[in-house]
């Protein structure tokens, strides 16, 4: 079996793109039915190179999985119609929900939202399998397009490298970081927006009794990340918006307590935890919650006993099934 991944995520040349897809890819290429596995970006700065190469790799390929929607998503569409196989879109959030049209301040920004999440919509009906990486997100689709979405609709389980993500001492985390701040709580911002709520995350440690600091994880590579969270002490999130935080995933297969605010599928992900929870997002509050959950002894151990849900290679089982399904 062969598998073409596309993303409009795309990193630098010594990437393939955001990290979900290279761990989804390097998953990929461990399993012994896909004979091989491979990654087209779309690449705005050349456009119509980008679509050509899609629209001829895709015709070498079994099935063509494409992450994320949108307008680049429906282009790409037209360019797959070569292709007689399996042709999937996996949503992400943003795609789908929109909320973000409401922090846009430019009437430009909010047009570009509506238009992707409406151009999400339509690739609903024109793909094989639309997949949502959170259940709850199925709840922002209209109503005209629901018996078509659940005659084929799919969770796509996202997760976590566990041979990239491997715990280590906080101290010598911190010396490779040069961290110095005894208490550092981890606020996951890579791309500095606004929705993340960096003001109320601030606003909550700054009422925590002790040594805490925020801990700002911004532009980092990958490779990075598993050193970022093993040198705090927990997650803090607070965004207004979110589909499925994959940093979440990430700081629990590390065995970091993780406190957020009610976004996206955070309750569930951390539904029948201890020593992780869901927090008020008045400051006073949230802080107060954190500062008795921190008193706990941790027992969670979420790195094992989450790990059927958070380890790439054993969710990416459900997804080369999905494939093998649809290939017959």
């Amino acid at each position: 079996m062969k598998i073409l991944l596309i993303s409009n995520q795309t990193g630098d040349e010594k990437t393939v793109g955001n990290p979900i897809l290279q761990r989804m890819l390097r998953s990929l290429k461990k399993k012994s039915v896909v004979e091989e596995a491979h990654f087209a970006p779309f690449l705005k700065s050349s456009l119509w190179a980008s679509l050509r190469e899609i629209s001829r790799q895709s015709r070498c390929h079994d099935v063509v999985h494409v992450h994320f929607g949108g307008i680049y998503a429906l282009l790409v569409w037209f360019f797959l119609l070569g292709a007689r196989c399996p042709k999937l879109i996996t949503f992400h959030g943003t795609d789908i929900h929109a909320r973000s049209i409401h922090t846009a301040k430019r009437k430009r920004d909010k047009l570009k939202i509506r238009l992707n999440q409406w151009a999400s919509f339509l690739c609903i009906i024109l793909y094989s399998r639309p997949g949502f990486v959170a259940e709850e997100l199925k709840g922002y689709v209209p109503r005209i397009l629901g018996r078509k979405m659940r005659k084929k609709s799919f969770v796509q389980p996202l997760g976590v490298d566990y041979s990239l993500f491997l715990p280590m001492e906080k101290t010598e985390a911190q010396k490779a970081l040069d961290i110095t701040d005894k208490h550092p709580i981890l606020f996951s911002d890579i791309s500095n927006t606004s929705v993340k709520r960096r003001d109320l995350a601030q606003a909550i440690v700054e009422r925590l009794p002790g040594h805490y600091s925020l801990l700002i994880m911004c532009g980092v590579t990958p490779e990075k990340v598993p050193l970022y969270i093993n040198a705090c002490d927990c997650l803090l999130l607070t965004s207004d918006e979110e589909g499925s935080p994959n940093i979440i995933r990430e700081c629990l297969a590390l065995d970091k307590q993780v406190f957020s605010v009610e976004v996206g599928d955070a309750a569930k992900q951390l539904q029948g935890l201890t020593n992780s929870l869901i927090i008020s997002r008045d400051p006073d509050t949230a802080a107060q919650q954190i500062v008795e959950a921190l008193k706990m002894p941790y027992t969670d151990n979420t790195r094992e006993t989450l790990r059927p849900r958070l380890d790439f290679d054993l969710l990416n089982e459900k997804t080369i099934q999905l494939y093998q399904n649809l290939l017959g």
